[in-house]
């Protein structure tokens, strides 16, 4: 085992990389790799589009598209995402939400227009810039302190409350490119 794994550590040592890591920098701090996290998984695309961008030049029935009755539309993942950001915000005032009460107003039918659709986008980036804007104002100490996830359950550190909701934006946004995909929706097929 240990023969095959040393041919992996050809070229590496435990010196400090001389590759720009983040932003610019050899190392991030903990404040720093959270705001990357949420900027690439909600608004900056690397590898993958960010969630803002899986939702961008839809209208509303695109939206509210379903590839089977029984599936989710892209509208209902933006309002599950949505919900589930303002969950991480109440917990961060302090306070946080019923986790039954949350369960059961998760993933309700959605119908509507433009306009509607629209609002849900405005509002899924108001909540995401919120969240963004409390990491920025963040310092480390902040970072670590504990923040209740839902009512009656443990509390995380904050970092982790914040990492956890880029991740599960990120999640959401493969599930949104394939949607689109399946109903012709994709950027490539509209020419967005």
């Amino acid at each position: 085992m240990m023969r095959s794994l040393s041919r992996f550590a050809i070229g590496f040592s435990n010196d400090p990389p001389n590759v720009a890591v983040g932003r610019g920098k050899a190392t991030m701090t903990l404040k720093e790799l959270v705001i990357d996290h949420l900027e690439y998984t909600f608004e900056r695309e690397t590898w993958q589009p960010p969630l803002a961008e899986a939702v961008a030049g839809l209208t509303a029935v695109q939206a509210a598209w379903k590839p089977r009755p029984a599936r989710h539309s892209i509208w209902q993942i933006v309002r599950h995402v949505t919900v589930w950001k303002q969950s991480v915000l109440d917990g961060i005032a302090g306070n946080p939400q019923d986790a039954d009460a949350l369960e059961h107003s998760d993933w309700p039918e959605v119908s509507g227009d433009d306009a509607a659709w629209e609002a849900d986008v405005r509002t899924l980036h108001e909540v995401a810039g919120e969240l963004k804007e409390i990491a920025l104002a963040a310092d480390e100490t902040t970072m670590g302190a504990l923040v209740p996830t839902v009512r009656d359950a443990p509390s995380q550190p904050l970092m982790q409350r914040l990492l956890r909701q880029a991740t599960h934006d990120i999640y959401h946004a493969g599930q949104i490119q394939y949607l689109r995909a399946l109903q012709g929706a994709s950027k490539e097929a509209s020419g967005r």
